[in-house]
């Protein structure tokens, strides 16, 4: 009893200390970025960002690590993280996820006594920042394709009123929220920079990564090799779209109920497990003493996620 009482202890301080410096570090990093800032990290323009020397704390150490960090794959993450509208750098990301999958290989190690524990919950560390990330950048496409039907109106009143590309574009970017003014008056500023008007509309696409852009930038590019009015062509694409998001919220509408059925599948064992432990605290107990117990936790999670992942594809209709 006192060894479990121990452990305890032990676990929720672990989970404090890294829950309070982990927290503290995201939130001096995701600080708000300027337009130059962010033309720096994903166009050609490379220049290295110039720290304050007042921002002397775990910002300018994170920044540090971070360029340490193998170019390779600090690259491939800043577009990611620019997709997920995440104000950090891919190194510093790499940092964050190497600190968190070494804080719960202890924090298994210190539950388990075993190494295979640490592993195993090292495993989580690796996964739990990169499904952060997924999901930040599902959230920015999802508000951005939201936004776009409205943002084509706008287009395309502009051009039939005698606007330019460019001043349509500006228009969107002044009266528009965010995500979707953000990224126009970014690629406004890349044309700004001397960019290529095509080079910064598929600039705009990479940034997102929605398929409903792609088809808006697809059409652009077209109409600028092969002419023709690009206001009735927008007009058609909103139409397109508009039909597109209807059908997306009849289908989400339909499978509501497949959707919460996956929920409640997945968090009933460990509403059950809770509920036991409340009522008979020793009931469980041997699950975390024996190596088989361990062994049939595993496996039960396992088949959890895999469950819930066929549920998820099954429910999920592409439009």
């Amino acid at each position: 009893m006192v060894n479990a009482m121990s452990q305890t202890i032990m676990f929720i301080s672990v989970v404090a200390t890294f829950s309070a410096v982990y927290l503290g570090i995201l939130g001096l990093a995701r600080r708000e970025e300027t337009l130059e800032v962010k033309l720096q990290r994903f166009t050609a323009l490379r220049a290295p960002v110039t720290i304050d020397t007042e921002k002397r704390d775990l910002k300018r150490l994170l920044a540090r690590l971070g360029r340490l960090a193998p170019r390779r794959w600090s690259e491939g993450l800043d577009i990611e993280l620019i997709r997920g509208n995440i104000p950090i750098k891919g190194g510093e990301f790499l940092v964050l996820q190497g600190f968190l999958i070494i804080l719960f290989f202890l924090i298994g190690l210190a539950l388990t006594q075993k190494a295979y524990g640490g592993i195993l919950f090292s495993v989580l560390g690796c996964l739990l920042p990169r499904l952060w990330l997924k999901s930040a950048q599902k959230k920015k496409r999802r508000q951005f394709n939201n936004q776009l039907a409205d943002a084509l109106l706008v287009l395309a009143n502009s051009l039939r009123a005698g606007f330019s590309l460019l001043q349509a574009m500006e228009m969107v970017s002044q009266e528009m929220p965010n995500p979707i003014s953000g990224e126009f008056q970014l690629t406004l500023r890349e044309m700004t920079y001397g960019t290529a008007t095509e080079t910064a509309l598929i600039h705009l696409s990479d940034r997102v990564g929605s398929d409903v852009l792609d088809l808006l930038v697809t059409a652009m590019l077209i109409q600028r090799q092969a002419g023709g009015n690009l206001a009735e062509v927008l007009l058609n694409i909103h139409a397109t779209i508009q039909n597109r998001l209807r059908i997306k919220q009849e289908i989400k509408t339909l499978t509501a109920q497949g959707r919460m059925s996956g929920y409640i599948i997945a968090a009933l064992p460990f509403g059950i497990a809770a509920v036991l432990s409340v009522l008979n605290p020793g009931y469980l107990s041997i699950l975390f003493t024996n190596r088989i117990g361990w062994a049939m936790l595993a496996g039960g999670l396992i088949s959890q996620f895999i469950g819930f992942i066929i549920i998820r594809k099954i429910i999920t209709i592409e439009v």
